[in-house]
């Protein structure tokens, strides 16, 4: 088994639009060096190439495939390739099982930049989407979607904390109790 390079990615399909919307992702180069693989944010390939000789694939640089056009982040790590493993759960298990959940309470504003803010009552919910990557929720009281985000295993959301949505700010509280699941609060 041949070892990779991941890089946490910024991605657009928008290849000629002025205004381009980029979504996250991953970025692999295979242990020969010369082939790429992006992956979506849920670890499903979703473009490759091969390099040319005078392509390199690191920190800050910008790489066109095929379909796409990939901003590199941070090195993450070496390790065996995705398509080398059972993403159906087995990598996702190692952290806090495929398909757990944790909510805590939570207040939310949308008057992110005023000075006196109006809170209302609602929950955070952190749901595992791939090994690297969760999704936060964040819902009113009746349980209404009101915004999610993408965030990697790195960032911790925690009681105490300060998050923020696309046209949100939330304050973190108490973790709520969720059925089937194991009260832990840090993630």
């Amino acid at each position: 088994m041949s070892i990779v390079k991941r890089w946490a990615v910024t991605y657009t399909k928008h290849l000629k639009q002025k205004r381009k919307v980029y979504q996250d992702g991953v970025l692999e180069l295979c242990g020969s060096g010369k082939k790429v693989l992006l992956y979506d944010d849920c670890e499903k390939l979703i473009d490759s190439k091969y390099l040319k000789n005078d392509e390199v694939v690191e920190y800050g640089r910008t790489v066109t495939l095929e379909a796409h056009l990939v901003d590199i982040g941070v090195l993450e790590e070496s390790r065996a390739p995705l398509a080398d493993i059972n993403v159906t759960g087995v990598r996702s298990t190692e952290r806090h099982g495929a398909g757990s959940q944790k909510e805590w309470n939570a207040l939310y504003t949308t008057q992110i930049t005023q000075k006196a803010k109006k809170f209302h009552n609602g929950f955070l919910r952190l749901s595992v989407c791939g090994s690297y990557i969760d999704q936060v929720t964040l819902l009113n009281e009746e349980g209404v979607v009101l915004g999610s985000k993408y965030v990697k295993s790195s960032e911790f959301i925690k009681t105490g904390k300060t998050f923020e949505l696309l046209n949100y700010l939330v304050e973190i509280f108490e973790l709520r109790t969720v059925e089937g699941s194991k009260t832990n609060p840090e993630i």
